[in-house]
């Protein structure tokens, strides 16, 4: 166990949960299952889904639209530039997505063994995340993510937003853990990395496609195994 660090905070999307892969699966049977006329453009959908969706999220994580709007809009928005102008088909996919995805359990390579190293060092394991609370619950229900976190601390719970101070102040006062005692996992140099180095805490940035950049973290991984020659 590292001497210094006694909690380890995980974001869970994109870190712990393949959203890619997952997200990938769920769109496509829902393509099929709504709009199998464009079961032969899959890949455009999928770009141009991931593309509305980013700005549909970035819109909600500024404070300009809420939760109900991203959920009921962001399908029908990407339909229509797919030519499609069918926005009750395109509202029962948006939900059918929200009811489904979490329930797909494809998980970064190393996960559940690297959680188990961890648990077994003595290490208080939190999850910190940007996702809405009852999809989270979902995710790391049936991914088996569950048994190793003692608390999971939502931005929808605190009324902040990772890169916000104050969503990395409570998620630490909520279980009276130290900022000099603990660390952040995390893929997301913005919300993940600078959020909580802004803060105050170490972070591991966890970098599985090995994108370049010029950001100084206190530690980086392509593979959640290397964990255990970090902690």
């Amino acid at each position: 166990m590292h001497e210094k660090y006694k909690n380890i905070y995980f974001d869970i999307d994109r870190t712990l949960w393949d959203l890619k892969t997952n997200s990938d699966l769920t769109l496509s049977e829902l393509l099929n299952r709504y709009f199998p006329e464009l079961n032969n453009k899959l890949n455009i959908f999928l770009d141009t889904f991931y593309t509305e969706n980013e700005k549909f999220w970035q819109k909600y994580r500024d404070g300009e639209i809420s939760k109900e709007y991203l959920r009921d809009n962001r399908f029908n928005h990407v339909m229509n530039i797919m030519g499609i102008n069918k926005p009750d088909i395109a509202k029962k996919m948006g939900d059918a997505f929200v009811e489904e995805a979490p329930f797909k359990t494809a998980l970064f390579p190393h996960t559940l063994e690297t959680l188990e190293y961890l648990k077994k060092q003595g290490y208080n394991l939190y999850l910190l995340t940007n996702g809405f609370v009852e999809v989270q619950i979902s995710k790391i229900r049936e991914s088996k993510l569950e048994p190793f976190f003692k608390k999971m601390i939502t931005s929808e719970e605190v009324g902040y937003q990772k890169p916000n101070k104050k969503i990395f102040e409570y998620a630490l006062k909520t279980v009276n853990a130290k900022k000099n005692e603990s660390i952040m996992i995390g893929d997301d140099l913005h919300n993940d990395i600078f959020g909580a180095q802004n803060f105050g805490m170490d972070t591991v940035f966890f970098n599985p496609n090995k994108i370049e950049h010029d950001s100084k973290t206190t530690f980086e991984i392509n593979d959640l195994i290397e964990l255990k020659s970090i902690l």
